[in-house]
């Protein structure tokens, strides 16, 4: 005789819920997770190819749940933050912005091998692979790019004067 839903339920609900209770410590939370899990479940019971157990089945539905769960509460806490931005950041923010502006202007005007050591480095390539890339040493990409980043400070500067 082919097992009920509700059978099925009452079977495994207990081992779910304890697994979600460790991972999140949080009762309502593990009880939400748990029921989400089951209907998951249900909606991709065609999925359940009998290799495991029912409830190793369920456990993992339910941790990827849970882990999805930390993932929007994560964004729902940066929304907020951002959300309490003040002015004074916001000010900070066009100030930062305005900046990199003119960095990225004055790298534009930088001669040839100079310009293209600072784009290379600031895209993250690391110093070897700039050397190789343009024929040349690791030592002199470092020593290139600290020397490229003095003249753009040095210009910065005398356009902040």
């Amino acid at each position: 005789m082919p097992m009920t839903i509700d059978q099925f339920y009452r079977d495994n609900y207990s081992i779910v819920y304890g697994y979600l209770l460790s991972l999140c410590g949080n009762p309502s939370l593990a009880e939400e997770l748990a029921s989400e899990t089951f209907f998951k479940a249900i909606q991709k019971i065609n999925h359940y190819d009998g290799s495991c157990k029912p409830s190793t089945w369920l456990c993992t539905i339910a941790r990827h749940l849970y882990f999805d769960e930390r993932k929007r509460a994560r964004r729902q806490v940066c929304l907020e933050e951002a959300d309490l931005t003040s002015a004074a950041s916001l000010e900070d923010q066009v100030i930062v912005s305005e900046q990199l502006r003119t960095v990225l202007k004055l790298a534009g005007r930088l001669p040839g091998e100079s310009r293209q050591v600072f784009f290379m480095r600031i895209s993250g390539l690391a110093f070897r692979d700039i050397g190789e890339a343009l024929g040349r040493s690791e030592a002199w990409a470092r020593v290139t790019f600290f020397r490229t980043k003095q003249k753009l400070m040095k210009q910065m500067k005398e356009w902040e004067d």
